[in-house]
């Protein structure tokens, strides 16, 4: 599984080697024909599928969802060979080795043995996604088609693999990534005052960005996630050394607590942003006629469990068992259980 790539290729809408997850679904999908189970093929996007394997229990009205991902980060700046796995001193390198195709292989083969050994409670569904490392594009093209794929029962619980050292991640933060604009007026850079410079109104928007930031850290969190993240992680703007730019762009990086939703956040920072750069307020504000622009690039939703759904306790309760220790724990990071979480 390493072997083949699947480099998620975020808005470039590559499928070229290595990116897009093809090659990874239909080995994926063979070893499940192979080991005689019920498979799906679902088309996402050109070059990019998700694999669905599903089986029939007792109750046919709920689906118990197992799943993981199939899209790796990119192999840019690795030291090793990416898609040649070597084992050494028990441990595989090679891309996606644990995030996130050695989750997967586990849920292959326990999905696998569970059907074979028959007597389900209810559905059982295995999903292999593509997308979640940048936009959940498998997981959430999952649960908006969820009613066909369920014949309409009820999905009772989904269980999604992530290297968590086999601790049970009952919560998570959300993210949201947001695009800020500024525009100016193009001029010669011999004469800048027949232009306006959106880079310097970019600047003052940063300033704003990052006091932000330090007001959000500073607000009452959640008792296990703590505060809300917010850093601004990639400027561009120019595009000759003697023009005055036009345009510049930033991106922002945002993560957020259960309760609050991407549309809320973006608002809010423009809210933040119009108020922060309001001239006469600020006497050496660069003067712009338009405001900053705030878009979302895209959003995951935060996910919260309660420790004593029955779920949880059931992973617990497996965890103990097979190496003799269990805890419930929450994390920063976002993952394809933000699809579900509405």
């Amino acid at each position: 599984m390493v072997a083949q790539a699947s480099v998620n290729p975020q808005d470039s809408g590559r499928v070229d080697f290595p990116y897009g997850e093809s090659r990874m679904a239909a080995m994926v999908a063979d070893w499940l024909n192979k080991a005689g189970l019920e498979v799906q093929i679902q088309q996402v996007q050109p070059g990019r599928e998700n694999v669905l394997a599903t089986a029939t229990g007792k109750d046919t009205s709920k689906t118990l969802l197992l799943s993981a991902h199939m899209d790796t980060v990119d192999v840019k700046d690795m030291v090793i060979e990416p898609f040649d796995p070597q084992i050494r001193n028990e441990r595989i390198y090679g891309r996606g080795t644990c995030d996130d195709k050695g989750p997967l292989a586990a849920m292959m083969i326990a999905f696998r043995d569970r059907v074979r050994a028959g007597n389900l409670p209810c559905n059982l569904a295995l999903l292999a996604s593509c997308g979640e490392e940048y936009d959940l594009t498998g997981s959430r093209y999952f649960a908006e088609h969820l009613a066909d794929i369920s014949g309409g029962g009820r999905l009772y619980a989904a269980v999604m693999a992530e290297p968590t050292e086999l601790k049970a991640v009952v919560a998570h933060k959300g993210v949201v990534r947001l695009r800020l604009v500024s525009s100016g007026k193009s001029a010669h850079s011999s004469m800048p005052s027949l232009g306006k410079n959106a880079i310097y109104q970019m600047a003052q928007a940063l300033t704003a960005v990052e006091e932000f930031a330090c007001e959000l850290a500073e607000r009452p969190g959640h008792p296990r996630l703590k505060t809300e993240a917010l850093s601004a992680t990639i400027v561009k703007g120019g595009q000759q050394i003697n023009v005055i730019p036009d345009r510049c762009e930033a991106r922002i990086d945002w993560r957020i607590l259960p309760g609050r939703s991407p549309k809320q956040c973006r608002d809010e920072l423009e809210a933040v942003l119009k108020a922060k750069l309001r001239v006469g307020q600020n006497p050496t504000l660069h003067r712009s006629d338009e405001p900053i622009k705030v878009e979302i690039i895209n959003a995951y939703d935060p996910m919260e469990t309660q420790a004593d759904h029955p779920i949880v306790k059931s992973l617990l309760s497996a965890a103990e068992k097979t190496i003799g220790e269990s805890e419930a724990i929450v994390v920063g990071y976002a993952t394809d259980a933000s699809a579900f979480s509405q």
